[in-house]
């Protein structure tokens, strides 16, 4: 007996029900997670999934899901569950995800971070397009990277602020004074935050009345401060959140010490067509890999193309190709990492990928 589907909504996400006597199974579709990449709705064998309004949504123009899913036609087959490569798709059967299921094909892509050769330097973190990269770092005080004394002789300082205002560590402060008709000084004192004080004599030199006097040990005593070490002194890690991560590899591309190492989940190349483009930006917004740019001369008159793509970070997910109003993008993968397509039906729905 067929059982038909329910489709619910909510916070973003479509639900797609049915309850078998022998079988139960739900699929969720997610907004958040979901990239607009349409692979869903171009390997779905009964054409079932509808992509939005993407060039629009991106860019800010309207608010709306970027596809549906008609429940009068979907068989919660889970090929698209299989074929997303951003896990915005999950299918269900009986409270298990096909995910974990070894008859069920996947689309492989992954990422990994050696720790141990990981610097910490901050950098993956802020190149990420999706923020999936947090790197915690704590520094030993700076204190203990310095040696030295600085005296202010206040009998001579005329709290002139010259020397807080040249001191490159901001520790040197005006002390404000009340200001009134009893007190008419604008300051009552200055302090130095030694702390945050290097020792460097910039204030020193500054100072237009001879009235501090800054001595530096670090020179002469550099034998007695002792070098960080990386994950002693130094200490902290990187965390990758892999729900997040698009594997688009800005990551691994810009890594000094080749900590990370990515995995994508397709090959081949996008195609632009420059006659067709119109430079609306759609496909910019759309990528959620950042791999799309506006180039910019370096000099008047110089002849660059419309738009580039960096396919060093490209994933050839083919959201831009489905934002695009003009058609002037293409996909062409020439092969798709993958693992467990062994029915006929199946491997020639995910043939339909390549291009």
């Amino acid at each position: 007996m067929t059982v038909d589907a329910k489709k619910e909504r909510y916070n973003g996400t479509i639900q797609i029900v049915r309850d078998g006597t022998v079988e139960n199974r739900v699929l969720n579709w997610n907004d958040n997670q979901c990239v607009g990449c349409g692979i869903c709705s171009d390997i779905c064998p009964v054409g079932a999934i509808e992509m939005g309004p993407l060039g629009a949504i991106f860019k800010g123009d309207i608010e709306a899901p970027k596809l549906d899913i008609d429940d009068t036609k979907c068989v919660l087959c889970g090929m698209c569950a299989s074929a997303c490569p951003f896990n915005a798709m999950d299918l269900k059967i009986n409270g298990t995800s096909t995910k974990e299921l070894p008859q069920y094909p996947k689309i492989n892509r992954d990422i990994t971070l050696n720790q141990d050769v990981c610097v910490l330097c901050e950098q993956c973190e802020i190149v990420c397009p999706q923020c999936a990269i947090e790197v915690e770092r704590e520094l030993p005080e700076r204190k203990t990277m310095v040696l030295g004394e600085i005296t202010i002789n206040k009998e001579i300082c005329v709290l002139c602020g010259i020397c807080a205002e040249y001191c490159p560590a901001d520790a040197i402060e005006l002390i404000p004074g009340k200001m009134n008709a009893l007190e008419l000084n604008p300051y009552k004192d200055i302090v130095v935050d030694t702390d945050a004080c290097v020792f460097c004599k910039v204030c020193e030199k500054a100072c237009p009345h001879n009235a501090i006097e800054v001595i530096c040990y670090k020179c002469p005593l550099a034998n007695r401060i002792k070098k960080p070490e990386l994950y002693k002194e130094i200490t902290g890690k990187t965390t990758i959140n892999k729900n997040l991560c698009v594997s688009c590899s800005w990551c691994e591309n810009i890594c000094p010490v080749n900590a990370i190492v990515v995995e994508k989940p397709f090959e081949g190349e996008l195609l632009i067509d420059e006659a067709a483009c119109n430079a609306c930006g759609a496909c910019i917004a759309a990528c959620p890999c950042n791999a799309l740019v506006f180039p910019q001369p370096e000099e008047q008159g110089q002849k660059l193309p419309k738009i580039a793509v960096n396919k060093n970070v490209c994933v050839l997910c083919g959201a831009c190709t489905h934002a695009c109003p003009v058609n002037a993008l293409e996909v062409k993968r020439t092969k798709i990492n993958m693992t467990g397509v062994t029915a006929p039906a199946w491997k020639e729905s995910f043939e339909k990928l390549l291009k």
